[in-house]
């Protein structure tokens, strides 16, 4: 069997560097334009240009918060919850 070499494409949070992905996998990508469309499609992250931050499962905490805070574009946003609301 020969060994061949692939290139592929993973995206990354660029505060903490978790992979985008389901629990213990992550997901690979064939391009880096594929591997965009599919985390901005995620609500748990947050993509725009090219910065890619996750919400740590839900929850953001100060050091992602301030990361996405400073992310201009369209699909840029805050995530803030109420008091009631959490």
């Amino acid at each position: 069997m020969p060994v061949t070499t692939h290139a592929c494409y993973v995206a990354r949070c660029d505060v903490c560097g978790e992979g985008w992905g389901d629990e213990g996998f992550t997901q690979h990508f064939t391009s880096p334009d594929d591997a965009y469309k599919a985390v901005a499609a995620d609500p748990a992250w947050t993509v725009s240009g090219d910065r890619i931050v996750c919400h740590l499962g839900g929850w953001i905490n100060p050091e992602h918060q301030a990361a996405i805070d400073a992310m201009p574009g369209r699909d840029a946003y805050t995530q803030t919850f109420a008091a009631d609301e959490q």
